[in-house]
């Protein structure tokens, strides 16, 4: 059992082994392209998270600003009040301070007081253009406090104590979600620090404004996230390009099949008709053709027509194979006027073909459209008609309708079924074509005889002519001929040719008896 599962697979490895390829490369470049993506993510990661901050420290010291302008010098209560109702309905701040000559002296929360700035502070104050500066002090509780400072000139100003973690949040949370490792540094303080591994990548961000950088590092983690949260691209990709190879194998596939070389053939009319000759057993001259159609298929070569004309009537395309028949012999009989004259060509059609309403149509076309050729046309309708009941009526109402337009019809490889009994009980055919198989068992110690006698001596009653085909020995033709079969048809005389030929072939059999040729080892219908 595990077996034959094994080989089961084995069997799709073919088709299997480019797909598996296709995923494994795709996940491979995926991979190269995700690598050099994070990078850039993390440049425009870092570099956007310092502009956020420089904007909101901006924002925030032009805010302290309009509260500055409108409290006084002295710290009144009201003054503190103002203070205190800004803290209150803010959610990042936590105390605010108006300093004067480098001294805080008053806050939210105490009122008046009297606190030192850090020279440092003063002197990063006045060095900025905006007059606003930063720093990362320890507040009187200890903690370490984050500090924005605006003044309006040298002398008074403003500051507002954050809490560090609440100032972060403005960015960190784009960090945790790439999974970057960082630091966030506040003149050489650092603030922040989420580098839980060795980084495999540095890149550093500092502003232009505040003494305030950024480092971010990318990870062995950070890459890994990155590649999963793409992951539904990256299969898509795969299955598409999957998907895109199997139709492109599929097309393949099918242009190298017969079927398709088929369709294509007779779409650019690959296929050639040849016609080969029936001759009359007494005067050995030609007296009609039947028309054959070859195909020499590019790879495997010369193809029966008994293996794609039943290929063309599973696909549906056997009328094409008629049509080109038809347009093939109507330019032999309009180049050969002399041959049209006397002689006919008969051109075989499918059991699928007589009961299709379109067919009787394209008929009755061709006989408004060639009137003088319709008698020069024979049909020959192969006795292997398997119809239902109601297929065989209506097959019989349109070979009557067939024949009213001026076409003779032929019962073609008569004797090898009980169809064709059936339809010459029902309807009057022109032509009965013995099969060759009969004619191939016609030798001296055959018993073959008085089944063929009993089929022409059918035929003659019914006021049919007879043809033999497939004849091919001197003993054959003289056995046919004491049946009374007046019309041959096989390699003894000739095989298929080309119209082209052909025409050469009738003009010299009616100066001179044909001679017999020699028969090919391979065989055709004939």
């Amino acid at each position: 059992m595990v077996e034959n599962r094994f080989k089961e697979i084995w069997s799709h490895f073919p088709v299997l082994l480019p797909v598996t390829s296709i995923f494994v490369g795709v996940f491979l470049l995926a991979a190269i392209f995700n690598h050099h993506q994070l990078r850039k993510h993390a440049l425009n990661d870092g570099s956007d998270s310092i502009n956020k901050l420089e904007r909101y420290i901006d924002t925030m010291a032009d805010d302290l600003q309009t509260l500055a302008i409108k409290v006084g010098d002295d710290c009144s209560e009201q003054d503190k009040l103002a203070l205190r109702a800004k803290v209150f309905n803010s959610r990042m701040l936590k105390e605010i301070g108006l300093y004067k000559d480098g001294i805080v002296y008053c806050t939210s929360n105490e009122g008046p007081s009297q606190i030192r700035l850090f020279n440092s502070t003063l002197q990063r104050i006045d060095a900025s253009p905006k007059h606003i500066t930063i720093s990362l002090t320890e507040s009187k509780s200890k903690l370490k406090t984050f500090f924005i400072y605006s003044s309006s000139d040298k002398k008074r100003g403003i500051n507002a104590l954050l809490h560090p973690q609440q100032f972060l949040e403005l960015i960190s949370p784009v960090f945790e979600e790439r999974k970057y490792g960082y630091q966030i540094h506040v003149l050489n303080e650092v603030i922040q620090s989420n580098q839980t591994q060795p980084g495999l990548k540095l890149y550093s961000f500092s502003s232009s404004l505040y003494p305030l950088s950024i480092s971010v590092y990318l990870t062995s983690e950070s890459y890994q996230n990155h590649y999963l949260s793409h992951m539904g691209e990256t299969v898509s990709i795969a299955l598409v390009l999957s998907l895109l190879y199997l139709m492109i194998r599929y097309q393949t596939l099918v242009k190298r099949s017969v079927e398709y070389s088929l369709v294509n053939a007779i779409h650019q009319e690959q296929i050639e008709l040849y016609l080969q000759p029936i001759v009359d057993i007494h005067s050995r001259k030609v007296v009609g053709s039947e028309a054959l159609v070859r195909w020499n298929h590019p790879v495997q070569g010369q193809i029966s027509p008994e293996q794609f004309i039943p290929l063309a009537e599973k696909l549906g395309i056997i009328d094409r194979v008629t049509e080109y028949a038809f347009r093939e012999v109507t330019r032999f009989l309009k180049r050969n006027p002399d041959y049209c004259e006397h002689n006919y060509i008969s051109i075989n059609i499918s059991r699928y073909q007589i009961v299709k309403p379109e067919f009787v149509e394209y008929l009755t076309n061709y006989a408004k459209r060639h009137p003088k050729l319709v008698s020069r046309i024979l049909l020959e309708l192969t006795e292997n008609v398997d119809l239902t009941s109601e297929q065989l009526d209506l097959a019989l109402a349109h070979l009557t309708q067939i024949q009213s337009l001026g076409f003779e019809i032929a019962i073609d490889d008569f004797g090898t079924g009980y169809s064709g009994l059936n339809l010459i009980r029902q309807m009057k055919f022109d032509v009965v074509k013995i099969d060759q198989v009969f004619i191939k068992s016609l030798h001296s110690d055959s018993n073959i005889k008085p089944v063929l006698k009993s089929m022409i001596q059918l035929a003659t009653d019914l006021g049919m002519r007879v043809i033999a085909e497939g004849v091919e020995t001197e003993y054959q033709i003289e056995q046919l001929e004491q049946l009374g079969v007046k019309y041959i048809q096989g390699f003894y005389y000739a095989r298929p040719i080309k119209p082209e030929d052909f025409a050469v072939f009738y003009q010299m059999s009616d100066t001179a008896h044909i001679q017999a040729q020699p028969v090919p080892r391979w065989n055709a219908d004939g």
